[in-house]
Order: structure tokens, then sequence, then C-alpha cells
């Protein structure tokens, strides 16, 4: 019997499958979304829905529908937000779109920290769980030590060949505690040590850092590749450096609101303690991160990778601009990222937008006057993302953005002590077209 899930951050997710296959579990990881999926999604979701909806529901059904999935021998995985975003709505979308595909005999296994579900034949774990927050935590380093390096590589391919043979390793570990590519034996914080000690040691070019360009926004569009356009690969070939916050901070996000909602709304007292424990618990799986990341830095003149902060950083840091009660989707965690990646020199940032989600627009683009306000350098730019949106569009006004990056970066243009915006940034209405010369 096989699990089928859909994709949402590649490198993440490819540990998270290697560690649910390891708890005798057959998952399997629909990689890519193709331009099928989306319009299998089109016709079995409801047009008001949100852009990630239509995709991982288009996917998970276009897999029965194109006779890649056996529907009696099949269950579907999908996760729920178990928040005021429509994420936890999926479910409930999903078995309806099997039901009208013909499908109505496929299994909806619903993954929730909130335990909104009960999947008989699923079992998560206290071991799943703590395996599963070990591979987001090397996702994230992964992910922050590869796009560090390979925009400076000396021999193309070599960082992401690079990457291959860490994920290689980590899936190892993860399935049997031992890995045969690296040799040795690995404990969780010798692991993280020995794959940015590889990544230090790359061979790079020696030239100054290139513009940094953060990416921010709706979760599934933030990582997935197929949803976003591949906007990492558009900000590395027009010679930036790519910098993408990590997943742990979604994962933590919601434990940081407890005593918020102790204090403001009177809700959460039951089993706070217990919130607050876990939080300090997963925010462990980070410190042997740090302590890699700051060791290689300390070998260098100049800090050479960012060292992630603690979330309780993150939110006093939201908070300078919204509310911590801003909770529905990516909630004030979005802000909090924006404010980060300006404060450790990433002035410049991309939000990426999906249609009808309207909690990221409102901590996204909503954000962005008073961003501005307080940090007169900050060069941002909304995209929006849906199955109709023009990807010419989407690609000229990143590369307008990018343009004004390198511009500042290369001194030819000044920002005012008393501006509010940077001569990308403009607004501009959602149905303008940016043409370049």
């Amino acid at each position: 019997h096989t699990l089928l899930a859909p994709q949402m951050a590649p490198i993440h997710f490819r540990l998270v499958q290697q560690v649910i296959r390891a708890a005798d579990y057959d998952m399997k990881l629909l990689e890519h979304a193709s331009h099928d999926d989306i319009e299998t999604g089109l016709r079995t979701v409801n047009n008001d829905a949100c852009y990630p909806a239509i995709m991982v529901i288009g996917q998970l059904v276009h897999a029965f529908t194109s006779g890649q999935a056996d529907p009696d021998n099949t269950s579907v995985l999908i996760t729920q937000t178990g928040g005021m975003c429509r994420a936890t709505n999926y479910t409930g979308l999903l078995r309806k779109a099997l039901r009208d595909a013909g499908y109505a005999q496929v299994p909806v296994i619903a993954i929730s920290t909130s335990g909104i579900e009960s999947n008989p034949g699923f079992k998560l774990s206290l071991g799943l769980i703590h395996r599963a927050m070990r591979a987001l935590a090397i996702g994230d380093v992964l992910q922050d030590v590869l796009l560090r390096v390979r925009p400076y590589e000396t021999t193309p391919g070599a960082a992401n060949a690079l990457y291959h043979r860490w994920d290689t390793i980590a899936r190892e570990w993860l399935d049997k505690g031992r890995t045969p590519t690296y040799g040795k034996k690995l404990t969780y914080g010798r692991l993280i040590r020995a794959l940015v000690d590889e990544f230090d040691a790359l061979p790079l070019v020696d030239q100054p850092r290139k513009p940094r360009v953060g990416v921010v926004g709706e979760i599934l569009v933030k990582f997935q590749p197929d949803a976003n356009n591949h906007v990492i690969d558009v900000i590395e070939s027009e010679g930036c450096e790519a910098v993408l916050p990590g997943l742990m901070e979604f994962m933590l996000m919601g434990l940081h609101n407890t005593e918020w909602n102790i204090d403001n709304l009177g809700i959460g007292q039951k089993g706070s303690r217990l919130k607050i424990a876990l939080r300090s618990y997963m925010e462990s799986y980070r410190t042997p991160v740090r302590r890699a990341l700051a060791a290689a830095n300390a070998r260098h003149a100049t800090p050479k990778f960012a060292v992630p902060g603690m979330m309780g950083e993150l939110a006093q840091r939201a908070q300078q601009v919204t509310s911590l009660g801003n909770q529905a989707g990516e909630g004030w965690l979005l802000t909090g990222e924006v404010l980060e990646l300006i404060d450790s020199g990433t002035p410049n940032v991309i939000c990426v937008q999906p249609f009808a989600c309207l909690p990221n627009h409102v901590v996204g683009k909503g954000m962005f006057k008073e961003i501005r306000r307080q940090h007169p350098g900050a060069n941002l730019v909304a995209i929006d993302y849906d199955p109709g949106a023009s990807e010419v569009n989407q690609l000229n006004r990143i590369k307008l953005m990018l343009t004004t990056a390198h511009m500042v970066h290369d001194g030819e243009v000044v920002v005012p002590a008393g501006a509010v915006q940077t001569p990308s940034s403009a607004e501009l209405a959602d149905d303008t077209t940016v043409v370049l010369a």
C-alpha cells in the first residue's frame, strides 16, 4: 500500500520522505507539478480556492486520473495547519475532488500537530516526529549553505554535486542511522558540522559578494520551484545571490503565539506549559546548526554564513511593524522574515503571493509602506502567482527589481536618507506589464 504526498519543499521533503519510509510506510513523493496537474486542480477545486490548494490537490488527483497511482492500493497524505488558513480545509477539498473524479475509495490521511483528525493505520509517533524535525533542520542548513556558495563556485556544477552528496548522506543516516557514503559514524551534531565544513571548503571565486535577494511569502509558493516559476534560478541567473528563510521557523511560529494568546485573548492556557517546553525542545534541533555555522564563520575575516537567530528574536522584529495577533497563514512570521533579511544585509526582498491568500497579502504587501519608512533602502516587490498569471509579467517585474538591486549595490543609485522606497519598488497595478529593453 502506497502513501502519495504532494511536493512542497524539494530539499526538505526528500529527507522527510526517507523518515517516513524508515517507519515502514511506502511513501511516494510527487516531485514535480506539471501543467496537467494545475489543469486538474482547476477542474476539481472551486476556483475561489487559493492557488496552493489548486496545485496540491491537482497533483494528487491527476496521479489517479493519469493512471500513475492505483486507487485501490493508495492513500494520499496531506498536512493541515489547524489555524485560520485555508490549508486547514485542504482535506475536505481533496476528499470532494477525489469523490467527484470517481475515486471516493482513496483514503485521505491528514497530518496535523493539532490532532484535528485521527488516521487509522497511520500513527504520528513521537519517534517519527523527532526524526522529521531533524530532517527539517538538516534541510534548512543544506539549503542555506547551498544557496550561499553556488553563485561563487569556481567549477560550474560543483555546489549542486556537493548538495547531492549530502542529500544522499542525510537520507542514509535518517534511514538507518549510518551512512556508507560518508564512511564514518555520524551523530546528528557531527553530521551538521561535517556538512557545513565541506560546503565551507568548496573552492569559490575571489570576488565581492553579489547583491543578496531574499524570497519570502506563502509557504508552498516560497519553496516549490514549480509554483514560483523557479524564482531562485532567475535570481542566480541575473547575477545575484538568493536567500531563502528556513522551514523550521514556520513550524515554530505557532508555538510562539502561546503567551500572546493568553495575555491578549484569554485563550490557550490549557497545555501552554507543554507548548512552551516543546518550543524549547524544537529550538534545540537548531543549536548544532548555529554552532557549526558560527565555527565556520570564525575561520574567515568576515562572516561567511548567516547564523539563524532564535524565534523570539524574529518575533521581536515582527512587532516593530505588526502584531503577533496576525496568525493566519504565515502571519507575523512573513513580516519578521523581511525585517531579518534587511538587518542581515539582504535589503532586496521578493514576496511571492498566491491568488486568494488574503493573510499573505495583509502581512506581506500590506506591511511594505511601514517597512520602507523604517528602512529607506529596502527594495521590495510583491509578485502574484496563480494559474492564469503571466509568467512574462512576473519575470519582468522581478528583473526590474534585480536591476535596481545591482544599481544600488554598485553605487550607481544612492538611496536618499529620507527616501521611502528605491526606484523599482514603486507600486505597480496587478495588470501592469513591464517591458525591459
